[in-house]
């Protein structure tokens, strides 16, 4: 791969973001050569030679992505990825929501909040794993047959009512809550802050491989197993665990009224839901979400991970159900402020299909930030924000004012 900060291959503008009707420039190196995306669809991918600088010409609204391969004058081979986007505000979803939306998960949370939360499980963290500011505990929990767990931490002898809560999500691969990620939030918002272990599996204080591997074999294939029955898939649980953790949070004698969730891929999906499902959070970040647009192709981009309905793993019947568990029809029901953000290169939640989402919140105070380098996580130009960072200082601005 070329290394960071050598880019054979980047559109000329700064920004990255063209109308329709113009022509990008694609600066280049001679000797380049590869395909370019157009639109994230793959039925517009054209083989192209590039002879010094590449023009292509801007026909709707979307992202195009390059994929490039060739030698530097030196002889020295690269392999480099270049996007840009296309009046992405204008992008729609593929997907539509089912008449029933609201009342599919208005019956769940009816069924859910018919039992009692239970805290099966409050163990305290190994003090070894701890600053010494910070409490923290190994946290089960279960309402009605959901199991759910994670880490929660906040400062050391905070008083009633004086800490806003802050819940926090994990991407797709994780099968424990990040006790680190509980304690940064803690420490630095002042807050009761809960990683969920979105699995309800057991949680480790570390990222032990022999650890999390029988997790790991547990819940393989989770996105893709019964996706065609709406009570058996396991995003259901996923999302209601959500509802768990911050009626959770809610119930603390520190918890000062005020609830803020962030994520980022599957996070960023668990994000937005739970700001449906919580309709008193006030303020929600969610970046590179993954679960946007299982229909995207129909508006000629690719869906977020997990590609579901591309899938040999998923049933049929995944087509009619899939929209129940979409984020584009969880983000119109939005209430609360959203910051969002995308990575221009990023494969694994294409940054058209985050856009899908982002394009049908409702409301007034809302922002999508960029990384034009950044992929789902990895960065080319270092000099950028990696696209899980995108928005970090207005989530955390929200949070502090919540005290």
């Amino acid at each position: 791969m070329v290394k960071a900060g050598c880019f054979p291959v980047r559109a000329s503008r700064k920004s990255a973001v063209y109308f329709c009707g113009e022509e990008i420039c694609f600066k280049s190196v001679p000797g380049a050569r590869g395909i370019y995306i157009v639109n994230d669809g793959e039925k517009d991918s054209l083989p192209v030679e590039f002879h010094g600088d590449i023009m292509i010409h801007a026909s709707k609204p979307g992202f195009i992505l390059l994929k490039v391969q060739g030698r530097y004058r030196n002889g020295r081979a690269f392999e480099t990825l270049a996007g840009a986007a296309v009046e992405p505000e204008k992008i729609v979803p593929g997907t539509r929501c089912p008449a029933d939306f609201d009342e599919f998960w208005q019956i769940e949370l009816s069924r859910l909040k018919a039992g009692e939360l239970q805290v099966t499980s409050c163990k305290p963290v190994d003090e070894k794993f701890l600053p010494g500011d910070i409490t923290a505990f190994d946290v089960h929990l279960s309402r009605n047959g959901i199991e759910a767990s994670g880490f929660l931490a906040m400062p050391r002898n905070a008083g009633c009512g004086s800490l806003p809560g802050v819940l926090s999500f994990l991407g797709a691969s994780k099968v424990s809550g990040e006790l680190e990620i509980a304690v940064k939030d803690a420490r630095k918002l002042q807050a009761a802050a809960f990683n969920l272990n979105f699995h309800g599996l057991e949680n480790f204080p570390e990222r032990l491989s022999q650890l999390l591997a029988p997790a790991q074999r547990q819940v393989a294939n989770y996105q893709f197993i019964s996706a065609d029955d709406p009570q058996k898939y396991a995003m259901r649980k996923i999302f209601l665990r959500g509802v768990i953790a911050a009626d959770f949070i809610k119930s603390l004698p520190q918890y000062n009224g005020n609830l803020s969730v962030w994520g980022g891929s599957l996070g960023g999906c668990q994000s937005i839901v739970a700001a449906v499902l919580n309709p008193d959070v006030k303020f929600c970040w969610a970046t590179a979400s993954a679960m946007s647009d299982h229909h995207g192709r129909a508006a000629g981009h690719l869906p977020g991970w997990p590609d579901l309905l591309a899938s040999p793993l998923t049933a049929d019947g995944a087509a009619a159900v899939s929209p129940y568990f979409d984020v584009v029809n969880f983000a119109s029901r939005i209430k609360c402020p959203v910051v969002m953000g995308v990575g221009f290169i990023d494969r694994l939640t294409p940054p058209a299909s985050t856009y899908a989402a982002y394009n049908s919140l409702t409301v007034k105070r809302k922002r999508m930030l960029h990384t034009v380098t950044g992929g789902h996580g990895p960065l080319l130009d270092k000099r950028e924000v990696c696209v899980f960072d995108l928005g970090r200082e207005f989530f955390e601005k929200a949070v502090k004012k919540q005290h």
